[in-house]
């Protein structure tokens, strides 16, 4: 008989050199002489000699700390594409996002990892996150994330990049392991305590007015009671010292070279909204699945939990006690009252619809549910533009949505869509033709392309190159005809598109009675070059969807943090002084709206973990006081920033 010892030895002897054959541990292979082949930006490396961590020193800095590994002169191998990930054990002192940058020598492709503070993390990256069949991917159980168009194979990796995008302080970043594995491990939180109290607030910074005890939460509300206030405006909102044609309804004209929205008395009208104007929203919660450990306590079962034992909202939670018996209805009411208050008039993309159309204020709305069964792959996502399916289902979709509004007169018009894959530039491996015609089923597109193809041989090329733009003019043309069938009064806003979308989008916006586009941007304001140019070419003044700053602190700062990041809360004011009144002086912007009304938590909101600083209200229902000053002197501006009569705000944000 066999010694049960001698087996289990036989095991563990099996089991190690499994784990050889399976993982390849990189920093356990580093020399520290290797270290001075290390580039440095602004930062520092120092590699224990024991445990061999390699702890990096990224610098409060203007710019962009880094350290740039040299993989092959580290001795370590450059080709990857035998492995499925890389794991790495790491800590950080604070909550700046890292990113691991990974280079073949002509392009780097960045993952992004959003660390908590003090706490051990076993980090993967899954080399399937970089191909392009993968949507940006939050990991659990925290916020890892890479753009599916950072496309990379992994078949030579020259250099290995670890960088931090304008640090608001000086941060550690240690790095236990990093480590070639040929499977995907699951990641995980190794040092497990709580991070968030019980009212959503981040545990180890404290604030004013961060909220200890329940009495003491009173006592926070019972002061929040801010001043009455005048603004120059009209009962909507408009200007009513000027008039132009009143309509009923909101419309756009042209004047004196300056596009302007009419509100329906005739007044001009510039629209500043605040999108995400609701109590209930995922964006304010956040997952806890698998890491109810970071919560000190969790809210009771009932409406704060958006998805039962998953997707909880704090902000619900502190609302709810708040306002007590008849919540929703009291709340309702004292948003719209806060927003007024602060010379907000308009209530923005995403909110309540119930309470946009219950306010009294002027407000916009998304439409959704232009789809067939048969959709196409990432990243164009298109229905079957060209099946009758496609326009049977517009046509019921629009007419449910907006057959009940359209004699609304303080609806302000229809966003049709926002930041479509097909109008962004994702690096596809295959261009919308060659997917299309490589799709092994049939379609109604797949047939019309093919038509096209062979009725025009000898313009193979351009009708290939002019197929997306085909297929983009038909799916607005259809949406655009059947919610003006249905609705002949108001505004078609059309597509909220991103960043700098190509020409042709803004030549076919043309369909629609506004070019609208999200800017988040480093210089907090729009490129006015950018906005004369895309309203010259749709022939339409421009509507922004979406803009915002944030600042660090409260454990809220994640991957988008560096575009729109400010220094302080008080930057944050001037942030939205500077952005708003600049678009309000602009010939061609006729509104612009902030994301979003309140913050994110510190874990991140469960669709992507998304972590900001967004909030003019905060996770227990205080509003920013530097922010909502700000706001309370440009909107007193408006229109005489509008009509030329005073100078846009000039003081530039400090980022850092």
């Amino acid at each position: 008989m066999k010694s049960p010892y001698l087996y289990l030895s036989l095991l563990s002897l099996l089991a190690v050199s499994s784990c050889k054959e399976l993982s390849e541990d990189l920093l356990q292979n580093l020399p520290s002489e290797n270290l001075n082949k290390l580039a440095t930006e602004h930062a520092a490396v120092f590699q224990d000699p024991s445990s061999k961590a390699l702890i990096f020193t990224f610098r409060y800095t203007q710019g962009e700390p880094e350290v740039r590994i040299p993989v092959a002169e580290m001795g370590w191998p450059t080709d990857w594409s035998a492995y499925q990930s890389i794991q790495y054990t790491f800590n950080t002192t604070t909550q700046e996002t890292i990113a691991i940058g990974f280079s073949d020598g002509t392009q780097t492709k960045f993952f992004i990892t959003e660390p908590l503070p003090g706490i051990r993390i076993f980090g993967v990256i899954p080399f399937d996150t970089f191909v392009q069949t993968r949507h940006m991917t939050p990991l659990r159980p925290l916020g890892y994330k890479v753009w599916p168009q950072r496309l990379f194979t992994f078949e030579r990796v020259e250099e290995i990049i670890f960088k931090m995008r304008y640090p608001s302080q000086d941060s550690q970043f240690t790095l236990y392991s990093f480590t070639l594995r040929k499977d995907v491990p699951a990641d995980d939180i190794l040092d497990k305590k709580p991070l968030i109290d019980r009212y959503g607030q981040w545990i180890p910074e404290n604030w004013n007015n961060k909220a200890t005890t329940d009495s003491h939460l009173k006592e926070i509300w019972e002061q929040d009671q801010p001043a009455s206030e005048e603004y120059p405006f009209c009962p909507l909102g408009g200007d009513a010292s000027r008039q132009f044609e009143a309509t009923g309804f909101f419309r756009t004209e042209q004047t004196d070279g300056r596009w302007v929205l009419v509100d329906p008395h005739g007044h001009p009208f510039y629209s500043a909204g605040i999108d995400l104007v609701d109590h209930s929203r995922g964006s304010f919660a956040t997952d806890v699945t698998n890491r109810e450990f970071l919560f000190e306590e969790l809210p009771p079962e009932g409406p704060a939990w958006l998805s039962p034992d998953k997707d909880v909202s704090f902000y619900v939670a502190n609302v709810m006690k708040r306002h007590g018996e008849g919540w929703q209805e009291d709340w309702n009411r004292h948003i719209v009252e806060r927003l007024q208050n602060w010379g907000f008039n308009t209530i923005g993309n995403w909110s309540s619809r119930n309470l946009a159309v219950e306010s009294g204020m002027p407000y916009v709305l998304p439409l959704h549910g232009w789809s067939t069964q048969k959709t196409f792959p990432f990243p164009y996502d298109f229905p079957d533009l060209f099946s009758e399916e496609f326009e049977r289902n517009v046509d019921a979709a629009a007419k449910e949505q907006v057959s009940e509004l359209k004699d609304d007169s303080r609806l302000i018009g229809w966003f049709l869509g926002n930041e479509p894959r097909w109008a962004r530039d994702f690096g596809a491996l295959q261009s919308w033709p060659d997917m299309l015609l490589s799709d092994p089923e049939d379609s109604a597109t797949k047939r019309h392309l093919q038509k096209l193809l062979a009725e025009n041989p000898d313009q193979e090329q351009a009708i290939r190159d002019d197929f997306l733009y085909v297929c983009a003019e038909k799916y607005f043309t259809t949406v655009t005809e059947a919610v003006r069938r249905h609705d002949p009064n108001h505004l078609v806003l059309g597509i909220r598109f991103a960043g700098r979308p190509d020409d042709r989008w803004a030549e076919l916006s043309r369909i629609f009675d506004v070019f609208s586009i999200n800017i988040y941007s480093s210089t907090f304001k729009p490129d006015p070059e950018m906005v004369r140019h895309f309203s010259e070419i749709s022939g339409k003044p421009v509507m922004i969807g979406e803009f915002t700053a944030g600042t660090p602190g409260r454990g809220l700062q994640g991957l988008f943090y560096y575009v729109h990041k400010v220094k302080d809360h008080a930057e944050r004011g001037k942030a939205y002084r500077y952005y708003v009144e600049n678009c309000a002086a602009s010939p061609y912007i006729i509104g612009a709206h902030w994301f979003q009304l309140v913050d994110d938590l510190p874990t991140g909101r469960p669709s992507d973990e998304e972590r900001m600083n967004y909030g003019f209200i905060n996770v227990i229902d205080l509003p920013y006081p530097e922010l909502v000053a700000a706001a309370k002197l440009t909107h007193r501006r408006l229109y005489d920033l509008t009509f030329g009569e005073t100078e846009p705000f000039s003081e530039v944000p400090e980022y850092n």
